[in-house]
């Protein structure tokens, strides 16, 4: 696949476009799941497995690090209203 820039194209293939993507939709399936929770230490714990596992399965990127500390910080804020 090819997109255009300002200044000319380039290529990006599949594989850095799933780079891309599993971070963010598997941050998106984060924050539905925890979106009732009430932050016990149990759900915080389960939020840390969860979370680790998606950086390493998406490659311990930078953006993949970005993309989930902004939904733990989330999940975070949703389960401190919940209380």
């Amino acid at each position: 696949m090819t997109w255009m820039l300002w200044k000319g194209a380039f290529s990006v293939t599949d594989d850095e476009l799933r780079k891309i993507y599993y971070p963010i939709a598997e941050s998106w399936k984060l924050i539905r799941e925890f979106c009732d929770a009430t932050g016990t230490p149990v759900e915080y714990f389960k939020l840390q497995e969860k979370s680790q596992m998606i950086y390493e399965k998406a490659g311990k990127t930078t953006f993949a690090s970005e993309i989930l500390a902004a939904a733990v910080n989330e999940i975070d804020r949703i389960m401190r209203e919940n209380k």
